[in-house]
């Protein structure tokens, strides 16, 4: 629920959240139970938004205020393609092309955008479809809103999903969210709600974008 006090890691609900490397107390605050997730190491795709301050469009716009969408969709074309694209580019490329209008980059605008360099982005809200894809090498853009038990955004945002664990019986992913403040990089989360996983942070309709090399 939160960045750790110092930054580093996450904070997590260990009765309900497991940590993939190792938890530290004292750097949250609450019950005993939470604790100090420390977080994993951020691979050389990982983009964190609020380095990217530019402004593109709007007057004011830029990847660090309104680009967690083209920053996950990087990521994803980065992974899966080894093109090193930028936020930036693909910002530029939706405001140009007239679809971005300031309330953020919709699941149409990221499919299109994908498909430019090399990717397709198929939504859905089939949850074992969006498991499998990423177990089997595929990443998944997730839109998610607030959510009183996981905080990653207080209105409306985009994270990036890429790699599974299964523990316990349990099927995990690994969360990469482009917002850096969150310190949620590489960190280990349940994915179904049967879990009490963070599909329960889903938008509404087909949240999940599966997606793939074209």
């Amino acid at each position: 629920n939160g960045p750790c006090s110092g930054g580093g890691g996450a904070c997590i609900n260990t009765n309900v959240v497991s940590c993939d490397t190792q938890t530290v107390t004292g750097k949250c605050q609450g019950p005993s139970n939470v604790k100090c997730c420390v977080q994993g190491s951020k691979p050389s795709w990982y983009i964190n938004q609020g380095e990217h301050r530019k402004v593109l469009c709007l007057g004011d716009r830029s990847v660090a205020t309104s680009g967690c969408g083209p920053s996950s969709l990087a990521m994803a074309i980065k992974v899966l393609t080894g093109n090193n694209i930028t936020p930036e580019t693909l910002f530029k490329e939706g405001c140009d092309g007239g679809m971005y209008h300031g309330n953020g980059f919709s699941h149409s605008t990221l499919s299109t955008l994908g498909k430019r360099h090399g990717v397709s982005v198929d939504w859905t809200s089939n949850i074992d479809s969006v498991y499998n894809a990423l177990a089997s090498g595929k990443g998944v853009i997730f839109n998610v809103i607030h959510d009183s038990k996981y905080h990653f955004t207080k209105e409306g945002h985009y994270i990036f999903l890429y790699g599974t664990k299964e523990q316990n019986g349990v099927k995990k992913v690994y969360v990469f969210d482009p917002n850096g403040r969150n310190n949620y990089v590489n960190v280990l989360f349940p994915l179904k709600k049967s879990d009490g996983g963070i599909e329960v942070a889903k938008g509404s309709g087909s949240a999940f974008g599966i997606v793939k090399k074209s």
